[in-house]
């Protein structure tokens, strides 16, 4: 006897939790170039990040935007050895209340694993800041704060916040291409 696939289908819906008090299930929240960021993935996020829901798809619409981007670059795949520590670097600042599957956390910590990867390659090689830059930084530290330590002893620190500060820029940058080149759709405002 053969079954039908929309019966199988139906019968997992109805099967999931929740399902017979007429929670929502499942839900696309929205399309991202053809491809549905469902409320499922978007509530791990929520749950994993302490983000309000508008928060977290917008953080997951960037974060499948970049992952697409890095995977295209062999330099950015993820080995196993790789995944499987980000996975435990993951699942050990997790709460277990949290809700999440191994799943979950396995699909974010590879997504993430190869995002850091790209950035890496392509963006951390190009972060220069000169000296007059770290000087200047660090003058107006000092203004602020006359117990700054000397120069000498302050300036890898204040090199080191300078470069990060640019290369957080860089990626704005880059996720602000990624989304005006992206065809992203909204669907009608996602149950809470």
């Amino acid at each position: 006897m053969r079954s039908s696939a929309p019966a199988v289908i139906l019968a997992g819906l109805l099967a999931a939790p929740g399902a017979a008090q007429g929670n929502v299930v499942e839900r696309i929240l929205a399309v991202v170039d053809g491809r549905p960021l469902l409320l499922s993935e978007v509530r791990v996020l929520e749950r994993l990040r302490g983000l309000d829901r508008k928060a977290a798809v917008a953080a997951l619409i960037d974060e499948r935007l970049m992952f697409r981007e890095a995977a295209r670059l062999p330099q950015a795949v993820v080995s196993a050895e790789e995944e499987e520590r980000a996975y435990r670097d993951l699942a050990a600042r997790v709460a277990p209340a949290s809700g999440a599957t191994e799943e979950d956390l396995r699909r974010l910590a590879r997504r993430q694993t190869a995002i850091l990867k790209y950035i890496d390659f392509r963006f951390r090689p190009q972060v220069r800041v000169e000296e007059a830059e770290v000087r200047a930084a660090y003058d107006r530290e000092r203004a602020s704060r006359p117990e700054t330590p000397p120069f000498e002893a302050a300036a890898p620190d204040v090199r080191s916040r300078l470069e990060a500060a640019e290369l957080d820029r860089r990626i704005e940058d880059w996720v602000k291409e990624l989304r005006a080149g992206a065809e992203i759709r909204y669907n009608a405002e996602p149950p809470s």
